[in-house]
């Protein structure tokens, strides 16, 4: 089974800082979770398992199952928040490309029509801006920010689905 190892010189490593709280209920570090990020970029292969290792005078075997867990509903609960945020960009998305192009198809009929009113011709003045505002911000939701999301997102299904064990070092 291919493990991924990082060494440790406490368990305050996996920890934020600023978190006084109880192991359990500690958030994961910033640095912690980069960490994991370069590690994981250049790797080609799959791993399955998290090896943290730290120095055995220091390790405190009774609360390893504890972190472990809490790092790993962290994880998972990261990432049902960051899947949520991907439907919600590729829907937003989706719906701005829409909404362009029925405002450019209905510019378009009103001027097929050739309807010279002025209040015909203000909202086409409206209308065709916001149209191609709509789109393209809608291409820019789909092509950029949802790709973003979805590798943040698929990030975080990789680590959650590891099994987290400690070791000495």
């Amino acid at each position: 089974m291919p493990e991924l190892s990082l060494w440790l010189d406490s368990y305050d490593d996996i920890f934020s800082d600023f978190d006084s709280r109880h192991y359990h209920k500690r958030r994961v570090s910033e640095d912690f979770i980069e960490e994991l990020r370069e590690t994981l970029k250049y790797k080609t292969e799959r791993f399955n398992e998290l090896v943290l290792l730290l120095p055995a005078g220091l390790r405190k075997k009774e609360n390893e199952t504890e972190i472990a867990a809490s790092i790993h509903d962290q994880f998972r609960n990261r990432f049902d928040s960051l899947h949520k945020k991907e439907k919600r960009v590729y829907k937003r998305g989706i719906v701005f490309v829409t909404a362009g192009i029925l405002l450019m198809a209905i510019d378009s009929y009103i001027t097929f029509l050739g309807y010279k009113a002025f209040p015909v011709m203000v909202m086409r003045i409206i209308i065709e801006p916001a149209g191609w505002f709509l789109m393209w911000n809608g291409l820019d939701l789909l092509l950029y920010n949802f790709r973003k999301a979805k590798t943040e997102t698929e990030f975080y299904r990789i680590i959650s689905e590891f099994k987290i064990q400690f070791k000495d070092s």
